[in-house]
């Protein structure tokens, strides 16, 4: 099938393209910015209305990757110093707290530890952005219109044979492992592909697409 011809308009939606847009959100990368970040072509309303659920998500990547050392490096820098200039994020974020009970792996119960609900739409509207971004960085075409990016699942767990099988897509890497992604696409029905998001080597997202019926 012939690709959808695209230069010069937009990834996201098609309209015309009068700026470069992150994908994913810049936000993600603590300063120093890497030098090899993604950008693709998009008009001003995609680049800009995401822009609070880039603040949000930010927060989502970085908070479930406790132990990464760029993943507190951003918390520190960059989302902290965010909250104390706009604590209506933070007070949306409080909202969503509350305890869990720990245990070892051995069993033994560890006491509590807080643990935040998120909004599930708030990171789907910048998962949508960043599968429809990464579909055209790789075949320099749109993702179909009449395509729908699924639900997302957070951290899911593989049985081993289709863990080899995700093993064996290819891995890119953006940021020194910040970001990684692998994925798949059908060259019979393009509108049908896998993408498997990793954040700071710990927040694993999986999606996929297929026709909108």
């Amino acid at each position: 099938m012939a690709k959808r011809k695209s230069k010069g308009i937009c990834a996201f939606c098609g309209d015309k393209a009068t700026t470069r847009d992150h994908v994913p959100p810049q936000g993600v990368f603590p300063d120093p910015k890497p030098t090899d970040l993604i950008t693709v072509p998009a008009c001003e309303s995609c680049n800009s209305d995401s822009k609070l659920d880039d603040e949000y998500f930010r927060w989502f990547a970085s908070v479930g990757a406790e132990g990464n050392k760029d993943a507190l490096n951003l918390i520190q820098g960059r989302i902290l110093p965010k909250f104390n200039k706009r604590p209506a994020l933070l007070i949306e974020i409080m909202k969503g707290a509350t305890k869990v009970d720990v245990n070892s792996e051995g069993g033994i119960y560890l006491g509590q530890r807080p643990a935040f609900e998120y909004n599930r739409t708030r990171v789907q509207n910048v998962i949508n952005k960043i599968v429809r971004g990464l579909y055209y960085h790789a075949q320099k075409s749109i993702l179909p219109k009449n395509t729908e990016v699924r639900d997302f699942l957070l951290n899911p767990i593989f049985d081993d044979k289709f863990k080899n099988i995700i093993c064996t897509l290819p891995l890119f890497d953006v940021g020194n492992s910040v970001f990684s992604y692998r994925f798949f696409i059908s060259e019979e029905t393009p509108e049908e592909s896998f993408w498997f998001l990793m954040f700071f080597d710990k927040t694993l997202l999986f999606i996929k697409t297929e026709p909108n019926e």
